[in-house]
Formats: structure tokens, C-alpha cells, sequence
């Protein structure tokens, strides 16, 4: 089936299909890159606490839709999916653009975020049409945007936000999004009715996990804000748990279900749950709060502005992420993801270490992002994006790659929950601590990885490029 798919689409329209993906997956992206440069204007006009607050209802959407949309593609198609969800990004991002009520804006962040389910997707449908290099190179491509678009994004963001404020971002951010659905609609292949899964979608236990998730990543947000012990934070933690609870009762029972309790138990599975967690929740603080915190702080950090922050941190990184992140893909159908997953990590410990020793150099300091943007998010990053998609089960392709990107918002909440705290306590300790604690976690990611045992697939990509 995956060769006859792959029979019927030309060179040209395959090249077509992937700047498309590629586009898709910007747009999304381009909300969180753009943003770090203007956390000082953020909090000025929103307010204290207000960035954290649009990252963690922005990754949060992204949780819950990634549990639910991309298993429902396995029912109605990929492309339908991927197209109503841009559409939703640039509904979100109007609001953001029209409204400095932060409320409204946390609504717009949550239509935004609900456009995560863009790299599942992107990946589920480059392996339905492409060859194994082909699909390692351009998986590769798909990971760097997690880095941002080889950091213009973030100059671009640096020079808006110090010129006319956030919101002229988010504008920026409007015009790709239109561009996605406009390129989504017209190159992605119709899908084919033959990959259709049997049955029907699992509804109940796809409201169950979104819960469950929900819970999970409102607990975190809300005990940073009103403590761990509060009624609020008990109650979603309580209903989190609940929910997961009565999830494992539901699909034993489904003829269908969301995703089978047995596949989920596996070494093939857990792991990358829960790798793809701890990772989010101390490595990607690092570059997406932490270094922009300790460059823009006049205190105990280096007082740059918005445009200098990504123009000496952030761009070089995400450059080097941007040609590592291709190589790393085309590497891991080599020896494997799971193999470059575990060479990442233990680089991106290693990397942070040296960060925490070398703070308050900024020479040493900017030379060590650029290497931590190689290990992390070329190496790391590459193979955890995609792992959700080759550890998956053949007969379910959307049910482990939801849950695995979900996990990244689990993640991210994680990251907020703690980081923000610490990193914005403004003593001198604050941010070699932060990075400390990225260490800690990420070496524990590290040991789980290596639980993970590769699936051994029958189905590979397809035949020609």
C-alpha cells in the first residue's frame, strides 16, 4: 500500500508536499521562537508571570490535541486534520493581535497551541509517501523548526518587539499561517481511503486522556501560582489521576480504543513518554527560558536587549540546530533513533554542566549554546521528534505519536512550573540552580532511554523517494 502511494506521487510533488509540511510546522513554531526575545515586553504590557502563563495554555491545547487529533486522523484523514488546524492557528493569532486583555490573549494562545499536532502529522504523512533517507533527511528538516527558522525568527522577533511591541509579532506569525493553509491545501496528497483505519474513533477515551492530560498540566501551572497544596491544584491533580484511572477501564473494553493498554506497558512505549518529559521539562528550558532570562536580566545576567539576546544566542544555536537536525535524520535510519537519542542526551548533560560552570563569561557561555543547540537539538531533538511515529504500532500509526507529543506539554508545564519560580527570583543563585536542575533531569532522561527497547517494524518507509 505504502509503495503504491508512493508510486503515484512524482519528484517534484514530493518536494512540493515537504516545503508544505515544513511551512505547516513554522507556523506553529513560530509562536514559541519569536516570542523568547520579548518576555520583558510580554510581562511590561500583561503583565508579571504573563509569558509563562501563554506558554503553558499554549503548550497545554498543544497536549491535548496531540492526544486526540492525530489518533483522529487515523479516521478521517491527515490532511483534513492538518488544515482545519491552521485554520485555527490564525483564528487564535487574530485574537492575539486585536486584544491586550490577558484572558483573551490565553484563549487565542490555546487556538494556537492546539497546532502542535502539525509535527505528528507531518511525520505520519512524509512516512506514508516517502523513502527511508528520503523520510530521515526531511524528518530532520521538520525537527530543526523546533529550533526556529535557523534563527531569523528570533532577530525578527528581537527587532519587532524592541521596535513596535509584541503584538506586531504575532502579525508576522498571521502571514505564515495563511501561507500553511493556503501550501497544505493545494500540495499535501488527498488522502487515501484505503489507510483509513476500521471502526470509529474511541470519543470516551480520547475525553478521558485529554482530561487526564489536562489535569496533569494544570496542576503544574496552578501550584506554581497558588502553591502544590492548594484546593486548585489538588483538584486537577485528583482529576487528572481519576480520569487516567477510568481510562485504563474504558479501553480494555473498546473494540477500537485510542491506544491499547498492552502497547503502552511496552519498552517500546513508556519510555518515550516518558524520555520525551523529563527532556522537555530541563533541556528545552534551557534555551527557551533560561539563556533568554539570564541575557536580557540587568542583574545577574547580562542586560541585552531583545534583538542583541537573539542575535548572540538564540540564532546561532537554532543555525547549527537547522543543518545538524537533517544529517542527525538521515544518521538515525542508520543506526537507529533510539541510538542518537541516547548520544544527544548524554551531550546535552554534558553541555549543561559547563553552562552552570561558565554563567557569568559570556564569550564561553555563547560558544556553549551553539554546541548545546547541536547535541540537544540536533541530535536529541531530531530523534525524540520522530520517535513517536517508528516506535508507534503498525495497525495504530496516530495512537503513540499523540500521546508522545502531548508528553511535550506535560513537559513544558513541568519546565514552567519549576523554572519559573527560581529563574525569575532574581537572586545570584537563581540561574546556575535553574541549570543545575536541567541537569539532574536530563541524566535521569538519560537512564529511562536506555530502557527503551527499538521497535522491530515490518512496514518501512516507502520505496522511492
Amino acid at each position: 500500500m505504502v509503495d503504491h502511494l508512493s508510486g503515484q506521487l512524482s519528484s517534484r510533488k514530493n518536494l512540493l508536499m515537504v516545503a508544505a509540511l515544513l511551512v505547516s510546522v513554522m507556523s506553529f513554531m513560530l509562536n514559541a521562537s519569536m516570542l523568547s526575545p520579548a518576555i520583558r515586553d510580554i510581562e511590561t504590557r500583561l503583565g508579571d508571570g504573563s509569558y509563562a502563563a501563554m506558554s503553558a495554555y499554549f503548550y497545554l491545547a498543544g497536549a491535548v490535541g496531540n492526544v486526540v487529533l492525530i489518533r483522529w486522523s487515523d479516521f478521517i484523514g491527515r490532511k483534513r486534520v492538518l488544515v482545519a488546524v491552521l485554520v485555527m492557528l490564525c483564528i487564535g493569532t487574530v485574537l492575539c493581535i486585536f486584544t491586550t486583555s490577558l484572558p483573551l490573549v490565553l484563549v487565542g494562545r490555546m487556538l494556537q497551541g492546539i497546532s502542535n499536532v502539525t509535527y505528528g502529522l507531518a511525520f505520519l504523512i512524509m512516512r506514508e509517501h516517502l523513502s527511508a533517507k528520503a523520510f530521515g533527511v526531511a524528518a530532520g528538516l521538520i525537527t530543526a523548526m523546533s529550533g526556529g527558522v535557523a534563527g531569523v525568527d528570533g532577530l525578527i522577533g528581537g527587532y519587532l518587539s524592541d521596535r513596535f511591541g509584541y503584538q506586531s509579532i504575532f502579525v508576522a506569525i498571521l502571514v505564515v499561517g495563511v501561507i500553511a493553509v493556503v501550501l497544505c491545501s493545494a500540495a499535501v496528497p488527498a488522502d487515501d481511503p484505503d489507510r483509513v483505519a476500521p471502526g470509529r474513533m474511541d470519543w470516551a477515551g480520547a475525553a478521558l486522556i485529554a482530561m487526564g492530560v489536562a489535569g496533569i498540566n494544570l496542576f503544574f501551572s496552578s501550584g506554581d501560582v497558588s502553591g502544590w497544596g492548594s484546593p486548585l491544584a489538588l483538584g486537577f491533580i485528583i482529576a487528572a489521576t481519576a480520569a487516567l484511572a477510568a481510562l485504563v477501564v474504558v479501553e480494555k473494553r473498546r473494540t477500537y480504543p485510542l491506544v491499547r493498554m498492552s502497547d503502552l506497558r511496552s519498552r517500546e512505549a513508556w519510555p518515550v513518554i516518558a524520555v520525551t518529559i523529563l527532556n522537555t521539562g530541563s533541556f528545552m528550558m534551557v534555551t527557551g527560558f533560561i539563556v533568554p532570562y539570564i541575557a536580557e536580566d540587568g542583574d545577574s545576567g547580562f542586560g541585552l536587549s531583545g534583538f542583541t539576546t537573539a542575535l548572540l544566542f538564540l540564532t546561532p544555536a537554532a543555525v547549527v540546530q537547522l543543518i545538524t537536525a537533517p544529517l542527525a535524520g538521515r544518521l538515525a535510519v542508520r543506526i537507529g533513533f533510539v541510538t542518537l537519542l541516547r548520544i544527544g542526551q548524554l551531550g546535552a548533560v554534558v553541555v549543561t554542566v559547563l553552562l552552570a560552570l561558565f554563567l557569568h563569561d559570556k564569550t564561553v557561555f555563547a560558544i556553549l549554546v551553539v554546541l548545546f543547540g547541536c547535541v540537544y537539538g540536533g541530535l536529541a531533538g531530531t530523534a525524540m521528534s520522530i520517535l513517536g511515529v517508528v516506535q508507534a504500532p503498525e495497525d495504530e500509526p496516530g495512537s503513540l505519536p499523540g500521546i508522545s507529543n502531548a508528553a511535550y506539554g506535560v513537559g513544558l508545564s513541568l519546565g514552567f512550573a519549576w523554572a519559573g519560580p527560581i529563574v525569575g527570583s532574581g537572586t545570584a543563585s537563581s540561574f546556575p540552580t535553574a541549570l543545575w536542575v536541567c541537569v539532574c533531569v536530563g541524566v535521569v532522561g538519560f537512564v529511562v532511554s536506555l530502557v527503551m527497547r527499538p521497535r522491530v517494524s515490518s512496514q518501512a518507509p516507502a520505496s522511492s523517494a
